[in-house]
C-alpha cells in the first residue's frame, strides 16, 4: 500500500515514530518523499489555517509513498532499544525486519496500515553527498507541527535545501516531481515558507562533485517561474 499524510493511518504511524524519537531524545531529520509531504502539508495548512484532514487541494500535492526515510547520527545499537520500546509502549504496533536499516511497521486500527521505516546512520547511505552535508541535514532540521483532527505531532524535517539537494542527486522522475511540487507551494505561499536559498543547494552539490545537477535545479525553477 502507498499513502499520503491525508491517510489517517500513515499520519498515526509517523506520530508513533516521532513520539518515540522525542522520548529517546535522539536527533534525526525526516527526508525523502515523507519529508516533502510534511513540508508541503505544513506550508499549506498554515496558509489556510486548517488541519491536514480539512485542507482542500492538499491531496493533489502529496505523492503517495510506502515509507518514511530518516537521517540520524544514532548508532545501530540505538535502534534495537528504539523498536523494542516502541512495541512495548504501543501494543497495536508490530515491527518486522526487512533488510539492513529497514523495518516494516504494522499499525492495527480501523484499517490496518503497513509502512516501511528506513533509517540512515551515515553518509554512506546517500548518493555521494559528504559527511558535512549529512551532519548539517540533521543539525538544521526544523520542527514542524502537524494536526489531523484532534491529533497533533511534531516532526523534525530536513530543510527545503537539504531535501532538494538529496533528490537532485537521485534524479528519478518522482524526485523531480517532488522538487517541483515543493517549489510551487513555496512560491505560492512565501510568507509561510521562507525563501529558498539557491546558493546552499549549489554549494552542497559542488562539494559532492555534482555541480552539474544545479543546472537541472535551475531548469525546474525557470519552469515554475513561468507558471
Amino acid at each position: 500500500m502507498h499513502y499520503t499524510l491525508k491517510d489517517r493511518g500513515y499520519f498515526d504511524a509517523l506520530k508513533v515514530f516521532t513520539d518515540e524519537f522525542e522520548r529517546q531524545g535522539a536527533k534525526y531529520a525526516l527526508v525523502g518523499g515523507a519529508g516533502i509531504q510534511a513540508r508541503v502539508s505544513d506550508i499549506l495548512c498554515r496558509a489556510l489555517k486548517t488541519g491536514i484532514s480539512s485542507t482542500t487541494g492538499l491531496e493533489h500535492l502529496l505523492r503517495e509513498t510506502k515509507d518514511f526515510d530518516i537521517t540520524t547520527n544514532s548508532p545501530e545499537a540505538f535502534f534495537v532499544t528504539y523498536f523494542n520500546e516502541m512495541q512495548a509502549l504501543h501494543p497495536h504496533v508490530s515491527i518486522q525486519s526487512e533488510s539492513v536499516r529497514s523495518k516494516r511497521m504494522k499499525l492495527k486500527g480501523k484499517e490496518d496500515t503497513s509502512v516501511f521505516f528506513n533509517y540512515q546512520t551515515g553518509p554512506q547511505d546517500l548518493s555521494g553527498l559528504d559527511e558535512d552535508f549529512y551532519n548539517e541535514c540533521i543539525e538544521t532540521a526544523q520542527p514542524i507541527n502537524l494536526r489531523y483532527n484532534g491529533s497533533n505531532l511534531c516532526v523534525f524535517v530536513a530543510t527545503p535545501e537539504c531535501l532538494i539537494t538529496s533528490k537532485l542527486t537521485r534524479n528519478d522522475p518522482k524526485d523531480i516531481w517532488d522538487i517541483a511540487t515543493l517549489m510551487r507551494v513555496m512560491k505560492a505561499h512565501k510568507q509561510h515558507s521562507g525563501k529558498l536559498r539557491d546558493s546552499k543547494i549549489k554549494r552542497y552539490l559542488e562539494r559532492a562533485n555534482k555541480g552539474e545537477m544545479f543546472g537541472r535545479f535551475q531548469e525546474i525553477k525557470k519552469q515554475i517561474l513561468k507558471e
